[in-house]
């Protein structure tokens, strides 16, 4: 593991944008190591009894707890300091036996020096290394694709058995992601069926609806716009933009579906909403844009903070404004050729099953 993660560190020291790479391994540090001689057991004896001893002559046995101004002061028993000063002083240390006698540690363990390890980290139960580094320009997903193309292929046939995985705001971003998907899909179905029992239809909901992916279209190239990277901010202002569009072709299909109802032919009535709600339809996208400069403008740190809500949302009415004038007319009015088009195929149906039966004269005739 320690191999493996000063590759992934070397790699990373090559990047211009990367500094302080370092890791959460604690370096190995000398310690005294007990072993038992043959015929220790015999004594009764243990490794752990030994062990057990010498910790509490060096680092002490508490004994007590005594208040004092509010706290507990632990009492330690231990040899004096001119006793544990030095390591030679575990020549002449003695072990207590189990019936009361003392001997040398050194006639019953060998005591050798030998690289200690501080902390076990885990991840997942799975013992774990994290390799991190700060970054002068965000540029971590292009970081994180250069690895997976160049780097990490190689490095893990190199090391089999090791996994890897993101953690910190990579991991956040992920399981953000993977939550609010699912959040979406439920809000998005709750929709359609409001929408669906409101005009009692089951395809003008998805007219209606059909601007939501444009609205996620615009958030991305208002970010490109800007020169931002998508955060975890920016899907706020994704769904505020969907709420936005959604409200617009509402109100410009339910004009259409009033001007049906007078009797109006479906192209009039298309053109006939869509000079009618032009203004509305355009006022909510530009004040929307307008009321967001500002914030969009703004190069202050707590600015900063919004700037993705306040991206997505203005970029995303911007782009569906199009969609709304322009593509959800040409839905409206082909859903329309469809249902007339399945209607002639129903009635031709059944005038073939349903009608042919009487076009015989019976017997009675």
């Amino acid at each position: 593991m320690r191999e493996a993660v000063a590759d992934l560190e070397t790699k990373l020291r090559e990047y211009d944008t990367l500094y302080d790479v370092r890791n959460n391994l604690d370096s190995a540090s000398e310690e005294i190591r007990l072993t038992l001689k043959p015929g220790a057991e015999k004594l009764g004896l243990t490794l752990s009894d030994v062990s057990r001893q010498v910790r509490q002559a060096y680092f002490g046995e508490e004994v007590q707890r005594v208040p004092r101004e509010g706290q507990d002061v632990k009492v330690m028993v231990r040899y004096p300091a001119s006793s544990r000063r030095s390591i030679e002083s575990l020549q002449g240390f003695r072990v207590r036996t189990t019936d009361g006698r003392e001997v040398p540690l050194t006639s019953i363990a060998n005591l050798e020096y030998a690289p200690g390890i501080n902390r076990i980290v885990r991840w997942n139960m799975n013992r774990a290394a994290r390799v991190s580094a700060d970054m002068k320009e965000n540029v971590r997903q292009d970081i994180m694709d250069d690895l997976e193309e160049n780097f990490f292929d190689d490095w893990e046939r190199s090391y089999p058995g090791l996994i890897r995985g993101s953690i910190g705001q990579a991991e956040g971003e992920a399981r953000f992601i993977k939550q609010v998907m699912g959040l979406y899909l439920t809000a998005f179905f709750a929709m359609y069926m409001l929408l669906a029992i409101a005009f009692k239809s089951y395809w003008q909901p998805l007219a209606i609806m059909v601007a939501i992916p444009y609205a996620f279209v615009g958030a991305i190239y208002g970010h490109v716009a800007v020169d931002m990277t998508m955060a975890i901010f920016s899907y706020f202002g994704i769904a505020a933009a969907a709420g936005v569009v959604i409200n617009d072709n509402l109100v410009l299909v339910d004009y259409c579906n009033r001007l049906r109802e007078r009797g109006m032919d479906i192209r009039e009535a298309i053109v006939e909403a869509g000079v009618a709600r032009f203004r509305p339809i355009l006022l909510t996208s530009v004040t929307t844009f307008v009321g967001l400069m500002p914030m969009m403008l703004e190069r202050s740190i707590q600015a900063a903070f919004l700037q993705p809500i306040v991206v997505a949302l203005a970029s995303g009415v911007v782009i569906a404004f199009f969609v709304t004038l322009l593509m959800v007319p040409s839905l409206y009015a082909i859903g329309d050729d469809i249902g007339k088009l399945a209607g002639r195929f129903k009635r031709f149906v059944i005038g073939l099953f349903g009608g042919g039966k009487n076009s015989f004269p019976t017997q009675a005739e």
